[in-house]
């Protein structure tokens, strides 16, 4: 979407310098450029340098993604030497190697060493598992750097490469770690620019070569490595230190954890070394679960061994259930607020027989760590298990693999927010919801679809995802289909939900379509007075309404309402949404006077029903401020606005988007009023926090960005 700025908008920013930035600048000059008519394109670069100079080159520097935190002990590799040569500005890196060999360590080590020593003022940490991944991280990046504009995800992915290939000030380094398909990284890949991109990745693919990247492959330690490390881990208790370390393949991982065990038994190499092996023969001997190979069949013993220590400490039995749950999601990170949750607690308690708190379930993690079995990222919000390990725990688990994810699926559930207010916390669910559904779906869709399910596809377009939320419910209705049968009441509601994603790309009458093809089967299977039914009544309303045919859209609803008010009740809250979307479309064909009072007496509804502070309250008692405005009561709309500010920030906070959109609205109404020393002061102010809070990684206010760029007094 092209950007445009009022006249008074770009009097006021040359004026004061405030709100300057790259893509107003550039507008200012191609506009200056095609009046003059001068030939060509406008050098726009010693510009660029100038405002650098006039904005005091006061970059906020800015980390977008998880701050991976760095292992004890870790080691400088024989492949730094050529990482030193290759890491440059206008160079990628990809470093491929086999799972456990620390590939994903060495990339931190880049990371917050350019970070640490100021080389690089924007680092994007990128879980690049999946294509979808890649893109939203992307699209948060343009989002914290303000550049993607009025745009939908794919496009501020786009304009986010684009603006490191710009000419800038900005010292950049992208991290893409674990790619699990180059095919995910077509059109993705970071340019040259002004920055440095490494790729961590198990594969070898032809597709990762090519030009400006240098190949790095990764091996386990070499002798000299592995001997290093132990001795810097356990001083002086090596006596056996090279024969364990052929034992355990000289694999990091699994060396990680011998050294936690023997730290934490105070036994030195060659004791752990018979233990190791005493382990091995046992579980030979009773012909475990596990079927190791490669790597793996080293990290079976050691894990086993570290999972009894962690599990017998204090206190007992918490450790191994919460590694057996973890081992479900996803290894880039899961919430530690998620092995907290009640769901969880509740499964401890089961099988420790006793009562579990929250403390005992946070000692449990702690003991994990302690054993070298996680790793927490450096704020402790995230807890990290590395995937070989996983594989490991998983195949060991024998029948309790079910009970583990459904489990997992309720904490996810359990932990999810209301209001969705943390774009990052919230997009770590959805991926631990996809690993799960990926790894256990015959658990989650048995004999229903578990509702975290619905969750995260229901919270993709709250997040501006419209097109990855069609992608996941078309995704998902055959997997319903198949397996609970087309005319489940779960697979109706994937239906459903399918047909308002189309409608939310745009597509009005395919959405209309597909709620009047399920209606019918709704009827048949639930019956006529079912609140669902209802709902795809009120749905085809809806996208009629937004098809052109207002009139038809508005009977239905008045015919609605009273079906509502006969089943639910005249105080439903069902009711009270469909009331509130027939004085939306009414407002659209009708004097603003006419619907006004009608408006005050659904508000009024939503008070008594839902409570002043409920958030649904607020958001009508916003849109009747609008209704005011539009009556011409200026006055009337900035006295109802001004007070609901401070109401949402009681309730949802200071710095929640609706609490900051309320803040916009004000603004307005301000401008409309007259006032409009005070709609600019607002609105400064406004933007200030927002920035603020965008260069904190706050991603979920970039909307409100947006719409202060775009407004004019």
């Amino acid at each position: 979407m092209k950007h445009r700025y009022s006249a008074a908008t770009i009097h006021n920013r040359l004026r004061t310098g405030r709100n300057l930035d790259r893509r107003f600048v550039r507008m200012v000059v191609e506009a200056c450029h095609r009046y003059a008519e001068r030939p060509g394109e406008p050098d726009l670069e010693p510009l660029y340098r100038h405002l650098d100079i006039v904005l005091g080159e006061q970059v906020q520097p800015q980390w977008v993604g998880p701050h991976v935190s760095l292992a004890a002990a870790f080691q400088t590799r024989w492949v730094d030497a050529r990482l030193h040569d290759a890491l440059r500005p206008g160079r990628t890196v990809v470093i491929s190697g086999n799972g456990g060999v620390g590939k994903t360590q060495l990339a931190a080590e880049i990371a917050h060493a350019n970070w640490a020593d100021q080389r690089a003022d924007l680092v994007v940490w990128v879980s690049a598992t999946s294509r979808d991944n890649i893109v939203r991280r992307y699209a948060e990046a343009a989002q914290a750097l303000g550049t993607d504009g009025d745009r939908p995800i794919d496009a501020a992915a786009e304009r986010f490469l684009a603006w490191l290939a710009e000419p800038h000030s900005r010292q950049w380094l992208v991290v893409l770690d674990d790619v699990a398909d180059p095919a995910d990284l077509h059109d993705l890949w970071p340019p040259p620019g002004s920055g440095i991109t490494v790729v961590t990745t198990r594969r070898r693919d032809a597709a990762l070569a090519g030009p400006h990247r240098t190949m790095i492959g990764m091996d386990v330690f070499d002798p000299a490595e592995s001997s290093a490390y132990l001795a810097e881990r356990l001083g002086r208790r090596l006596d056996g230190a090279e024969q364990l370390c052929r034992e355990l393949g000289h694999l990091p991982l699994a060396l990680a954890q011998a050294a936690a065990y023997m730290i934490d038994r105070r036994l030195d190499c060659a004791r752990y070394l018979d233990r190791f092996r005493t382990r091995r023969l046992a579980d030979l001997e009773a012909g475990s679960n596990v079927r190791p190979d490669g790597y793996a069949a080293a990290l079976s013993t050691t894990w086993r061994l570290s999972i009894e220590t962690a599990d017998s400490h204090d206190p007992a039995g918490t450790a191994g259930t919460l590694l057996g749950l973890a081992a479900w999601l996803d290894p880039n990170g899961i919430p530690t607020e998620l092995f907290r949750s009640p769901p969880v607690l509740a499964l401890l308690a089961r099988r420790r027989g006793r009562p579990t708190t929250p403390d005992d379930a946070s000692d449990g993690l702690a003991n994990l760590e302690r054993l070298s079995l996680c790793r927490f990222d450096d704020d402790g919000s995230t807890v990290r298990v590395h995937q070989l390990e996983q594989r490991v725990v998983r195949e060991a688990g024998g029948g309790q693999g079910d009970e583990l994810a459904v489990c997992a699926a309720d904490a996810l559930l359990a932990v999810w927010p209301e209001v969705e207010r943390d774009g990052a916390f919230v997009n770590m669910l959805r991926n631990n919801t996809e690993v799960l559904v990926r790894r256990a779906r015959a658990a989650l869709v048995r004999t229903d679809v578990h509702q975290v399910l619905f969750r995260a596809g229901n919270s993709l377009p709250r997040s501006g995802l419209r097109t990855n939320a069609l992608a996941y419910w078309q995704k998902l209705l055959p997997v319903a289909e198949s397996r609970l049968g087309p005319e489940h009441p779960d697979t109706l509601t994937v239906r459903n939900n399918l047909a308002w994603a189309h409608g939310r790309i745009g597509d009005a009458e395919r959405a209309f379509t597909g709620l009047k093809e399920l209606l019918p089967v709704r009827i048949r299977v639930l019956g006529p007075e079912h609140v669902n039914t209802l709902a795809t009544r009120h749905g085809m309303a809806v996208w009629l309404a937004k098809a052109g045919n207002v009139e038809e859209a508005a009977r239905e609803l008045r015919v609605l309402i009273t079906d509502y008010e006969n089943t639910l009740g005249y105080d439903h809250r069902d009711t009270l949404n469909t009331r509130l979307g027939l004085i939306d479309i009414r407002a659209g064909v009708e004097s603003p006077g006419s619907v006004l009072a009608d408006f005050v007496s659904l508000v009024d509804d939503y008070r008594r029903l839902l409570g002043p502070d409920h958030p649904e309250t607020l958001e009508a008692e916003l849109l009747l401020a609008s209704h005011y405005a539009a009556a011409g009561k200026a006055d009337a709309a900035v006295e109802q606005s001004s007070r609901l500010v401070h109401c949402f920030e009681t309730v949802l906070g200071r710095d929640h988007v609706d609490t900051l959109r309320a803040r916009f609205r004000v603004a307005g109404f301000h401008s409309a009023a007259g006032r409009l020393d005070q709609a600019l002061r607002e609105m400064r102010e406004l933007l200030d926090h927002v920035q603020r809070l965008l260069n904190d990684g706050h991603t979920e206010v970039a909307e409100i960005r947006r719409l202060i760029d775009t407004w004019s007094p």
